[in-house]
């Protein structure tokens, strides 16, 4: 039999809680210790509990029925089926906890209210479906070979961002790649898994926000250690959206990922998480257990070499897909260039989609994009590609972008805040183009 002993001062072992219902009964069956919400389940308050003997709870139907004499007299572990005043129905189960003469000192109890479990056993019963299915899956997924999808990375950040990845797989170590939604960081994640001796085993990626608080630890440790962790042993396990975890799912995380185990940590997150650290939003020892390398990936609008190339690995996998033979006019593709793509690689190839299907003619013109992307008529830009090198094409759509900026703006403080540079390269760009300060 497991028991439980007492220390010596049991006003520091018996620890109150604020969410939990929690309470201490004597071996006499006087209430010592109840939770701020323990009576709710009983239609009272839990000061209104405190000092009643639970023999006497019972006999006012309050208790139905009381667990403490049980536990006395079974001297172990009682899970039972509680009926409520209000007629709902709770689980409670009772703990002995033993003196030094081996006798029953105190019973400790808590229970769950039934509707709640059950909540928590249909999320249990798709979790187990869920696992079968990642199952299935695996023996599929060891025979691909993941590579770098989605994105491309020829940016001089890109290919910085890049050179980590290639050296962190070569590493067991946690890596936290962090940037804008739909940058390439699942993408860049997967190129991560296939680069390492990890290649032939799973990759597992975890919604970490999408998992309810109250079944998060089971989640990743399993009803039969079939859990996310285990899943992912001698593989990679992916925890997107981590910076999105409440404090509880946080400490929980920690916790298991401090438990011996052999799946290799990516964490995923549209933020700094140092700055999360920072600003009182994400647990310091969580940080520091996966912030042992850290992945930027810049915004697309920031990545012209890589915008510049989405746009026509894009076209060309649409006419591909739709068998078709379509091209972009000059102005499209000028215009492409000085958009902000705040969605990044999803967005561009959303409209990029819209407007090639939206198009009736083999060229693809700003007639075409949805409405909300198309210029004014005093921002069509109007070049042409022939005989000139890329440098010369996005130094002329820059000089345009900036005289537009220009006409829209009172101020190069705001020029610098719309176009996300800083206001001394606002004041320089706009001196080189037009001898304006």
């Amino acid at each position: 039999m497991n028991t439980l002993f007492l220390l010596p001062n049991t006003n520091e072992e018996i620890i109150n809680t604020y969410d939990e219902d929690i309470i201490v009964t004597t071996r006499e069956g006087r209430i010592i210790k109840a939770s701020t919400c323990s009576g709710e389940h009983y239609g009272v308050s839990a000061d209104e509990l405190l000092g009643k003997s639970v023999y006497d709870l019972e006999a006012a139907g309050i208790f139905s029925p009381a667990i403490t004499p049980l536990v006395l007299k079974q001297k172990k572990k009682v899970v039972l089926r509680q009926n409520t005043p209000s007629g709902k129905k709770v689980l409670i189960t009772g703990i002995p906890l033993f003196n030094d003469n081996g006798d029953v000192e105190f019973v400790v109890s808590y229970s769950y209210d039934m509707s709640q479990l059950m909540v928590m056993k249909e999320y249990l019963e798709n979790l187990e479906s869920e696992m079968s299915k990642v199952k299935r899956e695996l023996a599929h997924l060891r025979n691909q070979q993941l590579h770098v999808e989605g994105c491309i990375m020829e940016s001089p950040s890109s290919k910085r961002a890049l050179q980590t990845a290639i050296k962190m797989a070569q590493l067991e170590v946690p890596v936290v790649i962090y940037g804008e939604p739909g940058t390439g960081k699942t993408s860049l994640a997967k190129f991560i898994h296939a680069q390492s001796d990890r290649r032939e085993e799973a990759f597992i990626e975890v919604h970490c926000s999408a998992i309810p608080e109250s079944v998060f630890e089971i989640s990743f440790t399993g009803l039969d250690g079939e859990g996310y962790i285990n899943l992912a042993a001698r593989g990679t396990l992916v925890l997107n959206e981590v910076e999105q975890l409440s404090a509880a799912s946080q400490a929980i995380l920690f916790n298991v990922l401090q438990q011996p185990h052999e799946a290799r940590i990516i964490a995923i997150s549209t933020v700094s998480i140092e700055e999360a650290v920072i600003a009182g939003n994400f647990r310091e020892d969580l940080f520091y257990f996966l912030h042992l390398a850290s992945i930027e990936l810049k915004a697309l609008r920031e990545r012209p070499d890589d915008l510049d190339q989405s746009i026509h690995r894009v076209l060309e996998e649409l006419n591909i897909n739709y068998k078709n033979q379509k091209t972009i006019s000059d102005d499209f593709y000028f215009h492409a260039l000085q958009l902000s793509w705040k969605g990044n690689f999803r967005e561009l190839r959303n409209v990029l989609e819209r407007s090639f299907i939206e198009s009736e003619s083999a060229l693809i013109t700003l007639d075409d994009l949805p409405i909300t992307y198309q210029p004014d008529s005093s921002e069509r830009i109007g070049f042409e590609l022939d005989g000139q090198t890329l440098p010369h094409i996005l130094e002329s759509v820059e000089k345009k972008v900036l005289l537009n900026a220009q006409k829209r703006y009172r101020t190069t403080t705001e020029m610098a805040h719309i176009l996300g540079i800083s206001q001394p390269s606002v004041v320089r760009k706009l001196k080189k183009y037009t001898n304006i300060t």
